[in-house]
Parts: structure tokens; sequence; C-alpha cells
């Protein structure tokens, strides 16, 4: 359980800020990372995001739905070293029905409207992320894992 309105709050705002995050999946004892656009629900309990079906991550995430999802704030400046704050997510991936009256598929275009002609292509599929631990690590070396399940 997220521990605090405070944290909750700083977690949302950078799920909100970042378009961006990297998928982990991996293929037999081969990881790979692939950057992705994404939206995380409301009750942060899942990121959605959209895939290319011909692809390495979604061969992968359908022969294994274990994923972990990494996203961050950092300016690549030495600053970071204090302030930037990344957080992965894991838990495990399915495919979702694309339809426009999805909580998650709005989500994803209100966040990405640009990408619409892409999400609504055949040749895509419209995955979740269902999360069962958030580990936040925030200046440097301070870790907090948080339980959903």
């Amino acid at each position: 359980m997220i521990s605090g309105p405070t944290q909750k709050k700083n977690l949302i705002s950078l799920f909100e800020s970042q378009k961006l995050g990297v998928l982990a999946t991996q293929h037999k004892k081969t990881p790979h990372t692939s950057l992705v656009a994404f939206a995380c629900s409301e009750d942060m309990h899942h990121i959605v995001f959209a895939t290319p079906k011909a692809t390495r991550k979604y061969a992968n995430l359908l022969s294994n739905s274990c994923a972990s999802f990494f996203v961050d704030n950092r300016s690549n400046k030495t600053s970071d070293f204090k302030k930037a704050v990344g957080v992965t997510v894991s838990g495990s991936v399915r495919p979702i029905h694309k339809n426009k009256n999805s909580k998650l598929m709005k989500a994803y275009l209100d966040k990405h409207p640009n990408l619409q002609p892409f999400l609504v292509s055949r040749a895509c599929a419209l995955m979740c992320l269902d999360i069962n631990t958030i580990y936040v690590v925030e200046q440097f070396q301070n870790v907090t894992e948080i339980h959903l399940t």
C-alpha cells in the first residue's frame, strides 16, 4: 500500500510528467529493454502502453508476462544524485482490448493524442502492466518498496 498522500502525490506527479519509460522483458534468460510511451491508471495499479505486434518485446511478453518498468525525472546533471527520483514497477503484462470507452485506453490517448493513428492500427497491441510492487529510489540510495497486492 502507498504509505501516505504525499508519497502518492509524488508518484502521480512523476508518472504524469514523464511521457516515456523503459520496459524490461526477457526471453529465456536474455533481458531486453525498450523505450515506450506510457500512461498510468488513476489508482496507480496499471501502466498501459502500445507496441507493434511484430516486436521482440511483444513476443517476449506473450511467452513470459513478467516485466518491470522504469521511469525517472533525471536531468543529466550532478544535482540528480540528490534530486532525481527513479521508480521501478514490477508485475505482469496482458494485452487489453482496444475500446474507446476503456479507461486505460482513454488515459493513454489523453497523454499521447499524437499516437492515436498508431494505436488504432491492426498491427498494434494495447498492453497493461498490472503492478504488484513499486520501488522508489530517491537521493541516490534511499529505497522504498511498496506492495500493491
